[in-house]
């Protein structure tokens, strides 16, 4: 049996909430059967949105992140009863690249895009643009405006506020212990635009960069633990995703320095909230929320039925889905294990959470 909490009520509601709003705001009625499998493309983009096709051109097996996000929105098209086409980037942009021609050459009627590469993915999606195919951006963006919809958290201004927590944490001087997300992701460069307009404001703020974690907890932890072998002292740490905050918070957990300086930046996850609770670790954090594949999902399906989409909606602006700060223990849920992204619960079952093991 789940423990109750308050704060997690109140979030849930709030997630409930969004998701009406959000299903109201494109049209859609969200109906309560769950599981999916993909299924082939069809030919037709002027095919009725109940039989639409839909590619979901995904990130791909690379982390719980993308498996959760790839599980709600399987879960999403198969409410709507519309066929989804899953495309497998398995975390690589040059991986990604010849996905998103095949999937333009299968002529889906919409094609869900989590862009890994801002400048390569550019010109596919403008000649799917071209060719009668919807196209929704989904957590990242490319070099064009050409296209449907963009639905994305904000990390640029997400930032900011964890940013500036940090500094005046470090009393504006100190190193920095920096580990930074994927070279040329948009994401990425989204939250280095956020965290630099800050930092560059404090010269007596010095950054260390210990190289890129690429989204994976264990270079993370490796990149953080050499840099804290190497003796020098830092008065706070950020890091670029929550794989690259989970991976700082293990290694100083390994280490002997104590006490252990402020992180911030992450993605929230259950982990990164356990590591920070046990570890008595002040730690800020922006959300990255897999369940926006939901409304991704929702807003293709609309798409196809004619109606008008926003062109852009911010995550990062639903109060639900604002920054975390401390005391971490409002949010912190024991009963999942540490992979679970704040809120997946609100949207997958019991059973389905169980399938991604995220429950313990």
């Amino acid at each position: 049996m789940f423990q109750k909490n308050p704060q997690i009520s109140r979030r849930r509601a709030a997630a409930r909430a969004f998701a009406v709003c959000a299903i109201s705001a494109v049209g859609l009625a969200a109906c309560s059967s769950s599981g999916s499998s993909t299924g082939s493309s069809t030919s037709s983009s002027s095919a009725s949105a109940k039989h639409a096709t839909i590619a979901f051109i995904s990130q791909g097996t690379s982390n719980s992140w993308a498996a959760q996000l790839d599980a709600v929105a399987r879960k999403t098209a198969n409410q709507l009863g519309v066929n989804l086409v899953y495309f497998n980037g398995e975390g690589n942009a040059t991986t990604q690249l010849p996905l998103i021609q095949q999937a333009i050459a299968e002529h889906p009627n919409a094609i869900v895009l989590v862009p890994l590469g801002a400048a390569a993915d550019t010109g596919p999606v403008e000649r799917a643009m071209a060719a009668g195919i919807k196209v929704i951006l989904l957590d990242s963006t490319v070099n064009t405006n050409d296209y449907t919809s963009l639905i994305n958290p904000d990390a640029a201004t997400a930032s900011v506020p964890l940013a500036q927590w940090l500094a005046k944490k470090m009393n504006y001087k100190g190193n920095l212990l920096y580990v930074g997300g994927l070279p040329g992701n948009a994401t990425t460069i989204l939250y280095d635009k956020g965290f630099y307009s800050v930092m560059n404001k404090y010269p007596n703020i010095h950054i260390v960069n210990a190289g890129n974690a690429n989204y994976s907890i264990s270079t993370a932890k490796q990149l953080a633990a050499t840099a804290i072998a190497s003796g020098k002292k830092f008065t706070g740490a950020w890091g670029v995703g929550g794989e690259a905050v989970t991976g700082i918070m293990l290694a100083y957990a390994n280490s002997s320095v104590r006490p252990i300086p402020p992180v911030a930046g992450a993605a929230a996850t259950n982990g990164t909230l356990r590591l920070a609770v046990q570890n008595s670790i002040q730690a800020a954090m922006l959300q990255f929320p897999p369940t926006d594949s939901q409304l991704a999902i929702q807003i293709a399906y609309k798409a196809v039925q004619g109606q008008s989409v926003p062109k852009n909606i911010n995550i990062s602006a639903l109060p639900q889905y604002g920054d975390i700060f401390p005391p971490l223990s409002r949010y912190y849920q024991p009963q999942f294990s540490d992979d679970m992204y704040v809120g997946t619960n609100t949207v997958l079952s019991h059973s389905e959470l169980a399938s991604l093991n995220l429950l313990k």
